[in-house]
């Protein structure tokens, strides 16, 4: 259940991060679960293998929601392990301590933007089309 909530606050995340805001007039918006915490308290995380986890959960989650959501995008990381992404977090937040995860995961969007997978390794076509099937089926 839990994670089911990481990857609904997630999706909420990510669509609020794509050109067309689903936010408040002002642009503000909701950040749920560690989203919401600072960079620092990523950081100091680090030696808390329950805080690491509920990190990565949700940033597990923010990714499934963006590569969902974000055109032409299969794999926001373009292939990179999970591990690499949280490497470029970390070394994020050292700089920028009083920015929120959530923040931080947007950067690491915006950086890995060009980079990022648009089709499914070995693929030629967009989506879960079954080899040799015809797009109508």
């Amino acid at each position: 259940m839990r994670r089911v909530r990481a990857l609904l606050c997630a999706a909420a995340l990510c669509a609020a991060a794509l050109p067309t805001r689903a936010a408040d007039t002002a642009g503000n918006y909701a950040i749920w679960g560690v989203g919401g915490r600072s960079c620092h308290q990523f950081d100091v995380a680090a030696a808390d293998p329950a805080e690491v986890a509920a990190f990565r959960d949700f940033l597990m989650g923010y990714l499934t929601a963006f590569n969902t959501l974000a055109p032409e995008t299969y794999d926001a990381l373009g292939g990179q392990p999970l591990e690499n992404a949280l490497e470029w977090l970390h070394d994020y937040c050292d700089q920028h301590q009083m920015d929120s995860f959530e923040r931080a995961l947007g950067q690491l969007l915006l950086a890995r933007h060009d980079e990022r997978s648009r089709v499914p390794p070995g693929s030629g076509r967009r989506g879960w089309i079954r080899p040799g099937a015809a797009a109508s089926e």
